[in-house]
């Protein structure tokens, strides 16, 4: 086990956004968790779903593809994340006078998060926490550890440098 208590995690897109743009303020963060992650040997993992969004800002050929594990979206996975949406959010339609249910991209990785049995996943999107892992956890549907990319990896590793 690790310092950070975990050996898998999901990078979600704002993770690799920050990771490969070397002018964003949360670059030098992404990097040293980054490292971190592959000298702890931990299970890096990425979804297609982030690869998606992450190809709007770049080529994600450009990602670190040789150290991520991918992980596709898949039939099991889409069924947990019906069942994610319909806790966080109820049966009704998510957009007035259209009878459709609109599942949030956060809500399909944390499915595949649960079904892969990963154990953490990092962002800086602290609102998707309190908005979709936050109710997952509290109904006893997830058990995941998030980490704040905001937070320095020495911060909550507890070290000086």
């Amino acid at each position: 086990m690790t310092d950070l208590g975990v050996k898998s995690i999901m990078l979600d897109t704002s993770f690799c956004i920050r990771l490969m743009d070397r002018n964003d303020p949360l670059h030098q963060n992404a990097l040293e968790y980054f490292k971190y992650f592959l000298i702890e040997k931990i299970n890096i993992h990425v979804s297609t779903i982030a690869i998606a969004e992450y190809a709007v800002v770049d080529d994600p050929v450009n990602l670190p593809l040789n150290n991520l594990q991918i992980e596709s979206f898949d039939f099991f996975d889409g069924k947990k994340a019906g069942l994610f949406h319909k806790e966080i959010k109820g049966s009704k339609p998510n957009i007035e006078n259209y009878n459709r249910r609109i599942i949030a991209n956060d809500v399909k990785m944390l499915a595949q998060i649960s079904n892969k049995e990963i154990e953490a996943i990092i962002s800086k999107d602290v609102s998707s926490y309190k908005q979709h892992v936050q109710p997952l956890q509290n109904s006893n549907l997830l058990n995941i550890r998030f980490f704040d990319l905001n937070i320095p990896l020495k911060d909550v590793l507890g070290t000086l440098f």
